[in-house]
C-alpha cells in the first residue's frame, strides 16, 4: 500500500470513529426563539453565542495550526459527514490546492491529530454550503483542475513542434493558452518545469540562463527609457511576468543599497508628512534680496574653473534651508525603505524612495556647486613644485562632497568653516604622504646612480641589463590588460622612448579624464601586488611633471 493510500486509509477510519462515537467532545445545537441555529464553543456562556454567516459557517472562520483536538465550533453533532481535502477536492472536481486558497477564503475546516499526524477535515455540509454562496468561484477554480500527466506531454509536444520552427516562448504560451484553454501562467510553469527536469531535451534552454546582475541593470535602463515589452522579451530572452519580477527586483536591489545616511536633529524628526512643518521644509530655497557684487576672478585659471565663480553664493539663511531640507528628504526615504519587502516590492513604495533619494541629491548638488570655488581657492595656496593643481582641486572636491554629506547645520555654523578644515586636512595628509613617497625614491634614484658611476660603463653590458630589464617588466605586466600595461609604462617612465607622464598627458593620449587614469592605475598596481607577493608597496603616483 502506497503512503498517501495509508493515509488516506487512516483518515477515513478516523472519520468512521466520529461517526459512531456520539457527542464526545462537542456541545449539542441550540435553537433561538427565531429558530436560527446558534454556534457556540465548549464551556462558554449563552452570551458568547455566535451566529452563522452567509455561508453557512462561523462569524469567524476557524483556521487553527495547532496540534491538539480541537472541538468544532458550529454545535454539529459528531454524526456529520467530513471529508479530507482530497475529498473535498474530488467532491467538486477542484484541486487540492484551490481547496487550500479556500480555507484562507473562508471555508472551515479542522485540524486533528490522526494517526499520529495532524491532518485537515471539512465537513460535506460547511462544503456544500460554501459551494453554494460562491458559484462564481467554484466554477472558476474548476477551470484549474489540476492536468494530467497525459495533458502535460501533449502541450511539451505542441510546444516542441513550435519551437523547432522558431516560435519564441511568449508566443508558444499564448496560443497554447488558448488552445488548451488553460491559463498562460499554468502553460509557462509546465514547460519550465519540463526544462528544469529533462536539461539535455529542453525546448528553450537559453530560458534555464540566469541573469546577470550587469544584464538586469541594463534591463531596468531599457524598460525606464521605455522599450516595448516585445523588444524586451526577445531581447533578454524572457516572458513578460519575468521582465516585471526582474525590473522590481532590481529596483529593489538598488534602493537596499541607497546611502541614505542623513545627519538627524529634533527639527526634522518632528516634522509629520502633510503638516506645515514639512511644506516649510521642502519649500523652495529663499531667495537672497540683498545685491551681490560680481566676484574677482583669480588670475591664471582656465575657463572651466573661472565658471565656476559664476555661481552666487549661499547666504546663510539659504544653507539652512538646504541642508535642512536635504537631510528630512533622505530621512523620509530611509524610513520608508525600512518597510519595502524585497520579496514583494510594492512600486508605489519604490517609486516614492527613488523621487526623494533623487531630490535630496540635487540639494547636494546645489550645495557643492555653490562652494566649489572655495576648494580652488585652497589648492591654490597649496599647489607648489610637486603638486599639480587639478589633482589637488579633483581630492578637494571628494572631500567637499564629503562634508556636504556629514554637515551638522543644527550648530548654526556656516558650512564654509567646516569645509575649509576638512579640505585643508586632506591636504595635509595627502602631501605628507607624497613627500615621504618622494623622499624614498629620490634615495633609491640616487642609491642607483652612486652604483652606476662606481661600475666600469660598458655599451654592451648595459645594452643587454637594459634588455633583461625590459623582458622582465613585460613578464610582470603579462597580468595586466594592454590598457593598463600603457598607463603603468607612461607613468612610471618603463619605456626609454618615454619619460614619466602626469595623469593629464595620459589621459590626452588615451583619449579619457585624468581621474580615469588614477582609477587604472590603483587597480593595476593591486593586481600587480597580488600576483607578485614581494613588490614593495608602491602608492599611485600623485603627479609626475613632464620631461
Amino acid at each position: 500500500m502506497r503512503k498517501d493510500d495509508r493515509n488516506l486509509f487512516s483518515e477515513r477510519n478516523w472519520i468512521e470513529k466520529s461517526r459512531n462515537a456520539g457527542n464526545v467532545g462537542w456541545e449539542s445545537t441550540v435553537s433561538a426563539a427565531d429558530g436560527q441555529e446558534m454556534v457556540w464553543e465548549p464551556g462558554k456562556k449563552e452570551s458568547e453565542k455566535k451566529e452563522p454567516n452567509a455561508h453557512g459557517l462561523a462569524a469567524e472562520p476557524f483556521m487553527d495550526d495547532g496540534g491538539e483536538d480541537l472541538e468544532m465550533r458550529d454545535g454539529k453533532t459528531p454524526g456529520s459527514d467530513f471529508l479530507t481535502v482530497e475529498e473535498a477536492a474530488k467532491e467538486l472536481n477542484v484541486s487540492t490546492k484551490t481547496i487550500s486558497r479556500w480555507r484562507k477564503q473562508g471555508l472551515e475546516s479542522e485540524k486533528r491529530l490522526i494517526a499520529s499526524r495532524n491532518r485537515i477535515v471539512i465537513r460535506r455540509e460547511a462544503l456544500r454550503a460554501f459551494a453554494e454562496a460562491q458559484p462564481k468561484r467554484v466554477e472558476k477554480g474548476r477551470k484549474f483542475s489540476q492536468m494530467s500527466p497525459l495533458e502535460k506531454l501533449e502541450i511539451v509536444e505542441r510546444a516542441a513542434r513550435m519551437a523547432a520552427v522558431g516560435k519564441k516562448l511568449t508566443e508558444v504560451i499564448r496560443t497554447l493558452a488558448k488552445n488548451t484553454g488553460r491559463s498562460a501562467e499554468t502553460i509557462r510553469y509546465t514547460l519550465k518545469n519540463h526544462d528544469a527536469h529533462h536539461p539535455q531535451d529542453a525546448i528553450f534552454p537559453k530560458y534555464q540562463r540566469t541573469l546577470t546582475d550587469r544584464e538586469k541593470n541594463q534591463l531596468l535602463e531599457d524598460f525606464r527609457q521605455g522599450m516595448r515589452m516585445e523588444e524586451l522579451s526577445a531581447r533578454y530572452e524572457r516572458t513578460k511576468t519575468s521582465i516585471y519580477r526582474i525590473v522590481a527586483e532590481t529596483r529593489a536591489k538598488r534602493i537596499l543599497e541607497m546611502d541614505l545616511e542623513f545627519v538627524s536633529c529634533p527639527e526634522i524628526e518632528t516634522a509629520e508628512k502633510g503638516s506645515d512643518e514639512e511644506r516649510m521644509i521642502l519649500d523652495e530655497m529663499p531667495q537672497n534680496e540683498t545685491v551681490q557684487r560680481r566676484p574677482r576672478l583669480p588670475g591664471n585659471l582656465p575657463s572651466y574653473l573661472a565658471s565656476l565663480y559664476s555661481v552666487p553664493l549661499l547666504t546663510f539663511a539659504q544653507e539652512q534651508h538646504l541642508f535642512r531640507k536635504m537631510n528630512y528628504l533622505k530621512m523620509r526615504a530611509a524610513v520608508l525603505r525600512k518597510t519595502l519587502d524585497p520579496g514583494r516590492p510594492s512600486g508605489k513604495l519604490m517609486e516614492q524612495i527613488e523621487n526623494d533619494f533623487a531630490d535630496s541629491n540635487e540639494v547636494k548638488n546645489q550645495l557643492v556647486s555653490a562652494n566649489l570655488r572655495l576648494v580652488v581657492s585652497i589648492a591654490k595656496r597649496h599647489a607648489g613644485s610637486t603638486n599639480n593643481l587639478f589633482d589637488l582641486i579633483s581630492d578637494g572636491n571628494m572631500s567637499l562632497i564629503r562634508a556636504v554629506e556629514k554637515f551638522d547645520y543644527s550648530r548654526k555654523n556656516r558650512f564654509s568653516t567646516y569645509a575649509s578644515w576638512a579640505i585643508m586636512k586632506n591636504y595635509t595628509r595627502a602631501i605628507s604622504d607624497e613627500q615621504r613617497y618622494h623622499r624614498k625614491f629620490v634615495a633609491l634614484e640616487n642609491e642607483a646612480n652612486v652604483e652606476r658611476e662606481e661600475e666600469v660603463y660598458d655599451p654592451v653590458e648595459f645594452e643587454r641589463t637594459q634588455t633583461r630589464q625590459q623582458r622582465r617588466v613585460a613578464e610582470v605586466l603579462k597580468c595586466l590588460t594592454p590598457r593598463e600595461q600603457q598607463i603603468i609604462i607612461r607613468r612610471f617612465g618603463l619605456d626609454r622612448n618615454y619619460p614619466p607622464m602626469t595623469l593629464k598627458q595620459v589621459g590626452e593620449e588615451l583619449g579619457v579624464t585624468k581621474e580615469r587614469i588614477r582609477q587604472i592605475e590603483i587597480l593595476a598596481l593591486s593586481k600587480l601586488r597580488q600576483m607578485n607577493p614581494v613588490m614593495p608597496e608602491v602608492e599611485p603616483k600623485e603627479s609626475v611633471p613632464a620631461g
